[in-house]
């Protein structure tokens, strides 16, 4: 529960869940979820695990509507994401072309890490009342006894960790994913989670090496807090 509420809200925030490079994302070794997506975006949603959670790769394929102005617009998305420890890879599949880049530093855990148990399940609630966030009581979903996250105006029900279903309120944009397979404990083939050839990749920094580059490169006379 403790490492599910810290992972919810790094998603949430900033959909970058993997940053959490210390600890095992999902409490079942490894594993396979298909979503069925509704909502502004529908289509489906493919999740393979290995080494829980060091390893991932999700493959989307949806369409997106959204009306402005009495004007509607369509967007296909076809996608891969790949993650190994801190390295990952993100793939249009349209357009052959992706990011790559590391996460490494992204997030310090190292002072979670010498918690104790119940340190980090009173600091795992903290976090999520802090930011008005509430945990429900627990619900049986695919079988599975699934903790239940209010927060946002966003709902997430989860398995050891593993996102079953969840139901996305953000500037009134709806969207929905539900598992509709959810297999534990399978082999993975490693070439899940290869770098993805016949790619053109862009290298991306991480979020430190972008901030310090802008810090580098500001104006003259602009002064801005660094912590």
């Amino acid at each position: 529960m403790k490492t599910h509420i810290i992972c919810l809200l790094i998603l949430l925030s900033s959909t970058l869940c993997f940053s959490q490079a210390t600890q095992n994302i999902y409490q079942i070794k490894s594993g396979y979820v298909k979503y069925e997506l509704t909502g502004n975006a529908e289509g489906t949603k493919k999740l393979w695990w290995d080494d829980y959670g060091a390893k991932t790769r999700t493959e989307t394929q949806s369409t997106s509507t959204t009306k402005i102005f009495g004007m509607t617009s369509e967007t296909q998305t076809n996608k891969v994401e790949i993650k190994v420890g801190t390295s990952y890879w993100t793939v249009d599949l349209n357009k052959m072309t992706g990011q790559e880049g590391n996460t490494e530093g992204f997030v310090d855990y190292s002072a979670y890490d010498e918690m104790t148990e119940a340190e980090k399940e009173a600091y795992a609630e903290a976090m999520l009342d802090s930011l008005g966030g509430e945990k429900l009581p627990s619900e049986m979903f695919l079988g599975c006894k699934c903790d239940v996250i209010l927060l946002w105006g966003s709902k997430i029900w989860s398995c050891k960790n593993v996102p079953l279903k969840s139901e996305i309120s953000l500037m009134g944009i709806n969207t929905y994913e539900t598992a509709t397979e959810f297999k534990k404990n399978i082999p993975v083939s490693s070439s899940k989670f290869e770098k993805p050839a016949g790619v053109e990749f862009t290298q991306q920094g991480n979020s430190f090496d972008m901030f310090d580059q802008y810090m580098d490169q500001k104006p003259e006379g602009e002064d801005y807090n660094e912590d």
